[in-house]
């Protein structure tokens, strides 16, 4: 399940950081955290970047943290994650 903090540390990060479901978790793993774990078990939910470009977009509330984890909760969970 992706939480607010998930969000949270996801806009928080400077490197080129990506939300990801492994194993059944969700996680915030750096480019290269990402590229180690390769491709086994991992789906890329989104970038740093582009969730920020979505907030900017005005496609989701910044201000509220758990309703952007919901979001991406639900966009997970129809792609069958």
């Amino acid at each position: 399940m992706i939480t607010a903090s998930h969000v949270r540390e996801l806009l928080e990060r400077e490197d080129d950081a990506t939300l990801v479901l492994s194993r059944g978790r969700a996680e915030v793993l750096s480019a290269r955290e990402l590229a180690a774990a390769g491709e086994q078990g991992v789906l890329r939910i989104i970038s740093g970047g582009e969730l920020r470009e979505r907030l900017a977009a005005g496609r989701s509330a910044p201000d509220d943290l758990h309703a952007v984890a919901a979001t991406l909760d639900a966009i997970v969970t129809e792609q069958g994650g």
